[in-house]
């Protein structure tokens, strides 16, 4: 499966990869089909992101800066992601997802 086939499955199929719909989970599922293949499908992806969603380069992991351009999550300046509300663990991976595209989209013009 190669990252835009795991995107359309994230988006349209999330719940046949994954046990609930929190963004930590689809986080993880991310990172372990990243290391099943050796990080090559996310080589670059932490820099994409900083630079999509600050403007600028973070040493933060590439899931904080995506929560961390909510305002809810800004708002409450903790680094806990566990117990955000249902709507917003949603937001999130849908703008998890739009970035892994962008990404894959990105590197295969390149």
């Amino acid at each position: 499966m190669d990252l835009r086939e795991l995107c359309f499955h994230l988006r349209h199929r999330r719940r046949m990869y994954v046990f609930d719909d929190r963004f930590l989970t689809v986080v993880g599922f991310v990172e372990g089909y990243n290391s099943a293949l050796d990080g090559r499908p996310l080589r670059g992806f932490h820099d994409h992101v900083a630079e999509r969603v600050l403007g600028r380069y973070s040493p933060r992991h590439w899931s904080m800066i995506i929560a961390s351009a909510e305002p809810l999550v800004a708002a409450r300046g903790d680094r806990d992601l566990h117990d955000l509300p249902q709507e917003l663990q949603l937001s999130l991976t849908h703008r998890l997802v739009d970035l892994l595209e962008e990404y894959a989209d990105q590197s295969r013009d390149a």
